[in-house]
C-alpha cells in the first residue's frame, strides 16, 4: 500500500493537534519548563496589552457609565440662554480687566 502524497485538511488539523497537546503534556511535566512557559506567556500578554491588542474588561464599563452620567446631566441640566456675541466679547475682557487688576494689586 502506498501513502497518498496529501493529508486532507481535517487529517492536518488533528495531527497537529496531537502533536499539540503532546509537545505541552512534555513541556508541564518539567517544573523548569513550566516556569518557561508561563514566563513567555506571561511577556506575550504584556506585549499584546501594550499594543493595545488586548483590552481591559473594565473599559467598556466605564465608558458606558460616562455616557450613562453624561446623558443624565444633559436631562436634567436646563438648555443655556441665548448669548449675543457682543456680550460674551465684553464679558470677555471684563475677565481680563479682573485678572490684570488682581495681578497688579499683588505687585504693588
Amino acid at each position: 500500500m502506498s501513502r497518498s502524497g496529501k493529508l486532507t485538511a481535517a487529517e492536518a488539523k488533528l495531527k497537529k493537534k496531537d502533536y499539540d497537546r503532546k509537545r505541552r503534556e512534555k513541556l508541564k511535566n518539567s517544573p523548569k519548563s513550566l516556569e518557561k512557559l508561563r514566563e513567555k506567556e506571561r511577556l506575550k500578554y504584556l506585549k499584546k496589552k501594550e499594543k493595545g491588542q488586548v483590552k481591559s474588561f473594565k473599559i467598556p464599563e466605564r465608558n458606558l457609565n460616562v455616557r450613562k452620567n453624561l446623558a443624565r446631566l444633559m436631562n436634567e441640566t436646563p438648555p443655556a440662554s441665548p448669548v449675543s456675541l457682543v456680550e460674551s466679547g465684553s464679558r470677555v475682557n471684563a475677565v481680563k480687566d479682573d485678572t490684570a487688576a488682581f495681578y497688579d494689586e499683588d505687585n504693588s
